[in-house]
């Protein structure tokens, strides 16, 4: 597991526990958005020789009314040094939210944008295959030629002309 999907994951069960996960993700996403926005604030709070006292004063006026689970992580980030993985522990931690409520992300690319049918069929499948819902999110590339390639957390799978093709050349080639 990650340093973001542990933090993540002790920040969902706290905030489970407290009936504010639906919040805290929202702070976060607000949070490493706005982190993300201003370079001069990031080098600021991800510089070692400022002190984390100077840190924790801007963490906590850029949290505002956060959450104080959100609050809480983001000294916790500070004193541990690790504040630039708040993008990622905001990422695990929408992941660890979708797996809670039975959702499923997963990246569709197709050779061609997918037909209303074929989209229904893909995401039919992927649920009798999980028993999640998956969220769909679409990407064009013609260089695949034709086929799916479906990307779900870390597994690829790819049903592409152009990954068989890729695969019957290797084969060509690796035979003697």
């Amino acid at each position: 597991m990650s340093v973001a999907a542990t933090y993540a994951e002790a920040l969902y069960q706290a905030a489970d526990g407290k009936n504010a996960v639906g919040q805290v993700a929202s702070d976060l996403t607000a949070l490493a958005e706005a982190l993300g926005a201003d370079a001069d604030v990031t080098r600021v709070l991800n510089n070692p020789k400022v002190d984390s006292v100077a840190k924790k004063a801007a963490v906590g006026a850029l949290a505002g009314s956060a959450n104080p689970l959100t609050v809480n992580l983001l000294q916790v980030l500070v004193d541990r040094g690790r504040l630039e993985e708040l993008p990622s522990v905001a990422s695990a931690f929408a992941d660890r939210v979708a797996s809670a409520e039975g959702r499923l992300a997963v990246e569709v690319t197709s050779a061609i944008p997918l037909d209303d049918a074929l989209r229904a069929k893909v995401v039919d499948r992927i649920r009798e295959q999980t028993g999640k819902t998956p969220e769909i999110t679409e990407r064009v590339d013609p260089e695949i030629i034709g086929g799916l390639v479906l990307r779900v957390g870390g597994v690829v799978t790819d049903a592409s002309l152009r990954g068989r093709l890729d695969g019957l050349r290797r084969s060509i080639s690796d035979a003697s």
